[in-house]
Parts: C-alpha cells; sequence; structure tokens
C-alpha cells in the first residue's frame, strides 16, 4: 500500500525543473507511505534514480534526447515483501518497463509460479515485480488476472506510452491532468498533482452542485478543475495521440445481466465458498491482518469465516466512545468472545472537534459527508499500532441489506398507482412530515420508475433539479432488471464506489493504515451475481444468504440485526459548533452558506426541521471549495 504520482512530457523538451517537481510530490504523498520512498526520472539519454540509498545514473533504452520525459514518485506502506526487494519505482531487467504502484495483489503468489513456470525470472518476493511482469508480456490482456485492489503507473518505454489503471471498484484512486499540451501528470491524490505545479486546485460549478445533491461527486469525476478521473475497472493509455480509455470490467454487466432466481441453500453454499475464498485472500500479508468488528452481520461473519478457515486467532478491533447508545462495544465483545477473536476495544475520548476537524479537511480529497467516523477510527487505530485492517464495507450493497431493497419498490409502486393530480397534492401535503417533507416532495415530483425513486429516497438535498436523473445515464441493461438488481447497481455504483470507498481510502491512508474489503471482492460478487435473486420470504434478515452461509452468527449473543457501526454524536456536535464551539469559522464561511441560500437552512437545524446531514453538506462544500 503505497502513494504514488508522477509525470510524462512528450514535447522533448528537457525540464529543468522535473527533479524539485518530483520532490514536491513526493512530499504531498508522505503521508501515505511512511516506509520509504523513491524517484525516478528518465529525460534525455538517462535515467536517474533517487532512494534513500542514494542515486543511481542510467542510460535509457535506445537512448535519444528527443525521448519523452518521464517522471515516477513512490511513497512506501510495506505490507508484503518488507525488504529493499519491494523497493520503487521498479524496472524490469533491461530498464524497458517502469513501474509505481499502489495496493496489494492477493493472488500474486500463483500468477508468480505461472510466470516461472513460462520461463520468466522473478528476482524479489514482491507483488509489484509480478505485475510488472505480467505488463511487460502480456500487456493489458494481464488486467483480467488480477485479484486485489491497486492503482498503477506502467511506463512503456518501447512503446513509448503511459498506462494508468485502477482496480475493478476503485478502492485505490488514481488521477491525472494535462498541465499543458503534451505533458501529462498523474496521482494517487489531487493535492500531488497541485504540488506540481500542474494544476489549481479550484472546484467545478457542476461538481459542488453535484455534492450538495449527493454528499460527494461522481464516481469517474473530480471536484476539481482539469482533474480527470481512472474509472473503476479501466486503463487509460496516455501517448503522442492523447488519452485512450480501455475498460476492462464492468460493474453494469456483471450486475445487471438477467440470471435466474437461485434457492437459498444454493445461494447459502455459493456465498460460504466465495466467503472463504476472499477472506482467504484477503489475508495475504507480510505483516499480521486485524479486523475492525463492529458487532453487526458482515464484520461478525468475515470473522467467523477466518475461524472456519483455521486462519485464526486474528485481532480484531472496535472503536468506542463510551456512549452506549451510539456503539457497539458489548455486541462485538460477544462475538470476538464467540469465534476467537483477540480482541481490543480503541476509547476514543473527549475530542478537540476543532482540531478534529481541521485534520479531517486536511486529509479530504475530494468532498464527502460521510467520512469523519472513518477519519477518527482509523486515526486511533494507526495510534494503537495497528497497520493492516479488515473491514466488512460493502456487506450491504452486495447482499441486500439496506432498507431501499424493500422500501424503493414499495414507494415506486406506491407512486405508479398515484393519479399525476394525486402526486400533485402529496408534494403540497409533504410539510406534515416534518423532516422528511423536501424528499416527500421530491420524490412526489419525480418519475415512478425504481431508479428515480431510488435517486431521490437516497439524495441528501433532494431536488429533482441538482443533478441528471439515473434514466439519463443507465445502462440499457438497467430498463430489464429486476427491482433488486437494478438498486444493487445503483448501491454499489453510486454509494459504495462514489462514497464509502473512496473515504475509505482518503481516511485510512492519510493515517498509513491498510483497509481491506474482503466483501468487495469481484470474485465474490460476480459469484453472488450469478445466483441471482434468493427468496427472503419470513427470513430474520434481508441478507438471509448470509445466514444461512454462516448459521452459526444465529446463536452469537451479539444483537446482529440491531447494527449501527461507529456512529458519531454529529446532530449535538452540529448545535455545539454552531452555538458556542465554532463561531469564528461559521462566521468565516457564513457569505459562502448565505450566497448559497444555506443560511436559513440553519435555522431550520436549530428548530429540528432538517436532519443535520442537510446543514452538513454545505460546511463540508464550504471548506473544500475554493475559487
Amino acid at each position: 500500500m503505497c502513494g504514488i504520482a508522477g509525470f510524462v512530457d512528450f514535447s522533448g523538451h528537457l525540464d529543468p525543473g522535473g527533479p524539485a517537481a518530483l520532490g514536491r510530490m513526493d512530499q504531498a504523498l508522505a503521508r501515505r507511505g511512511p516506509d520509504g520512498w523513491g524517484r525516478t526520472l528518465l529525460s534525455g539519454a538517462t535515467i536517474e534514480d533517487l532512494s534513500p540509498r542514494g542515486t543511481r545514473t542510467l542510460t535509457r533504452l535506445a537512448a535519444a534526447t528527443t525521448r519523452p520525459s518521464v517522471g515516477l514518485v513512490h511513497r512506501r506502506l510495506s505490507i508484503i515483501d518488507l525488504s529493499e526487494g519491494g523497493h520503487q519505482p521498479m524496472a524490469t531487467a533491461d530498464h524497458s518497463s517502469w513501474m509505481v504502484y499502489n495496493g496489494e495483489l492477493y493472488n500474486y503468489r500463483a500468477l508468480r509460479d505461472g510466470l516461472v513456470s513460462t520461463g520468466t525470472g522473478i528476482r524479489t518476493a514482491s507483488d509489484t515485480e509480478v505485475l510488472l511482469a505480467l505488463l511487460a508480456t502480456r500487456d493489458l490482456q494481464a488486467l483480467p488476472r488480477l485479484r486485489g485492489m491497486f492503482a498503477f503507473a506502467w511506463w512503456d518505454e518501447r512503446a513509448e506510452r503511459l498506462v494508468l489503471a485502477r482496480d475493478r471498484f476503485g478502492i485505490k484512486p488514481l488521477v491525472f491532468a494535462e498541465s499543458r499540451p503534451g505533458r501529462w501528470s498523474f496521482a494517487s491524490d489531487p493535492g500531488a498533482l497541485a504540488a506540481a505545479g500542474d494544476v489549481a486546485l479550484r472546484s467545478e460549478p457542476s461538481a459542488r452542485a453535484s455534492v450538495l445533491a449527493r454528499g460527494s461527486v461522481d464516481v469517474d469525476a473530480s471536484f476539481w478543475q482539469g482533474v480527470q478521473v481512472v474509472a473503476p475497472g479501466e486503463a487509460v493509455v496516455i501517448d503522442t495521440r492523447g488519452v485512450t480509455r480501455h475498460p476492462y470490467w464492468s460493474l453494469a454487466d456483471v450486475l445487471l445481466t438477467p440470471r435466474p432466481a437461485s434457492t437459498p441453500a444454493h445461494a447459502a453454499e455459493v456465498l460460504r465458498e466465495a466467503l472463504a475464498s476472499s477472506v482467504r485472500a484477503h489475508l495475504v500479508s507480510d505483516v499480521p491482518v486485524g479486523l475492525f468488528l463492529s458487532g453487526g452481520l458482515d464484520s461478525t461473519a468475515l470473522l467467523a469465516t477466518v475461524r472456519n478457515i483455521g486462519a485464526g486467532p486474528i485481532r480484531t478491533f472496535t472503536v468506542t466512545m463510551g456512549d452506549q447508545a451510539l456503539d457497539e462495544a458489548e455486541s462485538a465483545r460477544l462475538a470476538a468472545r464467540q469465534f476467537g477473536g483477540e480482541h481490543t476495544e480503541l476509547r476514543v475520548g473527549d475530542l478537540d472537534l476543532d482540531q478534529t476537524l481541521d485534520e479531517f479537511f486536511a486529509a479530504m480529497t475530494e468532498p464527502s459527508v460521510d467520512g469523519l467516523n472513518t477519519f477518527i477510527v482509523a486515526r486511533a487505530a494507526r495510534q494503537a499500532g495497528v497497520r493492516v485492517v479488515m473491514s466488512g464495507v460493502g456487506g450491504d450493497e452486495v447482499l441486500g441489506g439496506y432498507p431501499s431493497f424493500v422500501r424503493v419498490p414499495q414507494l415506486s409502486a406506491l407512486l405508479r398507482g398515484v393519479s399525476p393530480l394525486g402526486r400533485v397534492g402529496l408534494g403540497g401535503a409533504a410539510t406534515l412530515f416534518g423532516r422528511r417533507a423536501d424528499k416527500i416532495r421530491a420524490l412526489a415530483g419525480g418519475a415512478p420508475d425504481v431508479a428515480s425513486v431510488w435517486w431521490h429516497y437516497r439524495a441528501v438535498t433532494p431536488s429533482s433539479a441538482r443533478e441528471q436523473p439515473p434514466a439519463s445515464w443507465l445502462p440499457e441493461a438497467a430498463r430489464k432488471a429486476s427491482p433488486f438488481a437494478l438498486i444493487r447497481y445503483l448501491e454499489m455504483r453510486e454509494f459504495l464506489e462514489r462514497q464509502l470507498l473512496r473515504d475509505a481510502d482518503a481516511f485510512t491512508m492519510c493515517c498509513a493504515l491498510e483497509l481491506r474489503t474482503p466483501l468487495v471482492d469481484h470474485e465474490l460478487v460476480e459469484a453472488m451475481a450469478a445466483v441471482g435473486e434468493w427468496p427472503r420470504g419470513q427470513a430474520r434478515s434481508s441478507k438471509a444468504a448470509l445466514f444461512a452461509a454462516l448459521p452459526e452468527l444465529t446463536r452469537t449473543g451479539a444483537a446482529l440485526e440491531r447494527k449501527q457501526g461507529f456512529v458519531l454524536p454529529m446532530s449535538r456536535w452540529m448545535r455545539e459548533s454552531l452555538s458556542s464551539r465554532m463561531p469564528s469559522r461559521w462566521r468565516d464561511l457564513g457569505p459562502r452558506l448565505e450566497a448559497s441560500g444555506h443560511q436559513a437552512l440553519i435555522e431550520r437545524f436549530l428548530n429540528g426541521r432538517v436532519h443535520w446531514s442537510r446543514l452538513w453538506t454545505p460546511y463540508v462544500l464550504a471548506r473544500m471549495a475554493r475559487g
């Protein structure tokens, strides 16, 4: 796990500022990788390779002064192959390929064995060398063979092209920009692009509207002007002709393709095997791997699976604020006791809210309304010496655990049965629904199809005018998909990928903590999509297959059905911040809030007429917006 950055300049001009730009990128990414660093500059006929060990000067392949200039930066968090063998930037023996890579390949040992069997020499125990060798021999056809979370930049010296690629779900981030004709830069973090002087971090007006509506920017977009995103499941090739995008995996194809219905027993068998395979893969590491145990169903299922595959005991961690109404410490304690977790409770005391928010926003790379809890949990875990931890994130999206899977089809059916005049009346009477008035009004005024209902149901700021409705961009297969399949696709694309995974990377890596997500694994997702939908009947949980796959979960003393996770007292904090703790902050931001029509929202919040998230969203936007 690491931070990566760099540039390629096809103009042929030698840039005397290249080494300094690489140094600034390096420093911007330092928090992501405290264990080591490396910088490589290919310029003219030479290669300068800098590291803590010193500087090497090499001769480029087919040296010529008109070749593109290439700079590569790597910050290392050592997880696999802790030796110098994992040092990056890494090159092939003939220096024809160079790579910087962020992430983990969980199947790298099997891939390495395959390479060795065909005569490819592998010198180290690093997954980076395996990936580099695969790309050098199979080109982009290597990507479907990878299992893991990753973002990498591969410079192909012979073809004079830069390849940027991300894992299927976008767990690891990667952005890029063209600062001038022919010069492209890339990084794990937009801040590194700015540090190099390649972009100025000014917010995109359309992105500000997106954040107000949805709480985050679109999965394949950036908040910052001029910054482009490598989409999940995509490779981007940059050469003298410009940019070419190459999707190698499609979430829509996997989730929206019609499947025959399955039985609970078959779904349970498939899920049990897929869970075991994914958890076994996500335990691949040269340092101990822990587990965030919330006491809820998903993380407890991971712990039970660790025991079932004989990989325990594993260290488990629960973060608690000491408020029984807000945390699940007791449930986590019971689950750890039953399934053999070596349990630690990380207690978060009274927070200095001003300082915490300053650190939180300093770590934020793209605006999000849902990452403060992740930041606080990650900070506490890293301070306790945790380096790698698994999480149950993704279970509700993959297995249909959210209320939206039930309520959205019900609302859609209800709205289809109401006449246009009746829906006008419903919108007019929305004020009777209190804090839900805006959402009811948006639902009544929108289309009644499942996707549109979900769009308004999940909106942070309900309004049909904020963003293009999903009907305008959904793939054709969505029209034929079942409500369950469509909602699962929307939850995974528009919430998991767009917000949760983006937050997970930003707010764990800023603490040099690696977060692994066994429930967000392409083999598991493909397996569960292939079984179609399973009858739920009177099952104890909406995730009936999970209880059927692991029947021991029904015998635990933990209150799995009352899961709430690590919950922050946001409403109380917002009230205290507005009234006493952060007056200077709000006065400074007041003009921006006022200009956006949100000053009156403060009074509505204090009077209990809107949820705290309606006020938090413009506050996040105001803290992040520049220009």
